[in-house]
């Protein structure tokens, strides 16, 4: 009898531990911003509560470059991460053009230039859409010193035809998808935070000195990935070998007279939110005026953009979760992105 019921209170003790973490896992809500995932923090809290705009199907292509397009954007998770809520559909809906979008970890720049596809019927224009903290590791290049090719293109602008579905409004899923494996990291994270007051993970929270930015329930509180601070030890000389690298893909993507580079570079979210922290000095300053100021291409300027909208009072440029922007923030950079090519003559 003591074997059994040694078995029953240990069988009782597990379901009780299965049930608490299905419990915590719907009190948390299901896991949906990469920062909240990396950082344990709970959904119910960061996650937004403003509907995001979603192309089904999109009205841009992703992935595999089979097919000839007008506009190819090269990018990393900005252009990428989630393929119904892209910018590059806003762009698409405002303009009826064909946008399609590679994955810049994915290309090998001098592959696709060689390619057949991209000989036979290069694409006017090639949107390069990276994020700011990345660009000293990925893009910065020789010695700082570089000549480029002025633009050769003559071709004729892009004319502007909106053809294409609205988007539709689609809720943050409150309780599909739970997840109680994540209960553990949310308990260990928590625990570091509040009891050994210590951050053990990649996302960091500061206070805001306001709380009508985001549509979270802590919305006086900022979460940024910690890899943002990076941009605090950048030297002058680094903003100059970032220049030299770019200044090297638009000469190569230029060559051929027909395509011009434009380049969105997505400033980090601690840029646009530092100047309404409590204490700003907790964060590294942008670096995008200055590496912008004298650039090899000509820039979109979403942090100037998206700077006026956050400091305007606009809510959820930048997801509260996440490192990527919601969908006010994604047809931003695309209204900013055709003012851009408009400006340029290359579009009309």
């Amino acid at each position: 009898m003591q074997a059994k019921h040694f078995f029953i209170a240990t069988l009782t003790a597990a379901l009780c531990m299965v049930a608490g973490m299905w419990a915590l896992a719907y009190w948390l809500q299901p896991l949906h911003g990469d920062l909240t995932r990396i950082g344990g923090f709970a959904e119910r809290e960061f996650g937004g509560n403003a509907p995001m705009a979603e192309f089904r199907p999109t009205l841009a292509t992703f992935g595999s470059y089979e097919h000839a397009a007008d506009v190819l954007v090269i990018g990393d998770s900005f252009a990428n991460v989630w393929p119904h809520q892209q910018w590059q559909n806003w762009l698409a809906l405002k303009t009826g053009w064909r946008i399609h979008t590679l994955d810049v970890h994915k290309v090998n720049l001098d592959t696709l230039l060689s390619s057949e596809i991209y000989r036979r019927s290069p694409p006017r224009i090639v949107i390069w859409n990276v994020v700011e903290r990345d660009l000293v590791d990925e893009y910065a290049r020789g010695s700082g010193t570089c000549e480029m090719r002025p633009p050769q293109s003559a071709s004729r602008p892009l004319p502007i035809q909106p053809r294409g579905n609205p988007p539709t409004l689609a809720s943050r899923p409150a309780y599909e998808g739970l997840n109680p494996g994540f209960v553990r990291t949310w308990a260990w994270h928590s625990f570091s935070r509040h009891i050994l007051w210590r951050n053990t993970s990649d996302a960091l929270i500061y206070p805001l000195s306001r709380g009508d930015l985001f549509t979270s329930k802590a919305s006086d509180r900022l979460l940024v990935y910690r890899n943002d601070l990076r941009k605090s030890g950048w030297r002058s000389e680094d903003l100059a070998r970032i220049r030299s690298g770019f200044a090297d893909i638009a000469d190569r993507v230029q060559a051929n007279g027909i395509t011009r580079l434009i380049t969105a570079i997505a400033p980090d979210k601690s840029s646009i939110y530092r100047p309404w922290l409590i204490s700003p000095s907790l964060l590294p300053e942008s670096r995008m005026a200055a590496l912008l100021a004298s650039f090899p291409a000509t820039d979109a300027r979403l942090d100037q953009v998206l700077q006026r909208a956050v400091d305007s009072g606009t809510r959820d440029v930048y997801m509260p979760n996440d490192t990527h922007w919601n969908a006010t923030g994604q047809k931003l950079v695309a209204e900013a992105i055709l003012a851009t090519l408009t400006a340029e003559g290359l579009a009309q």
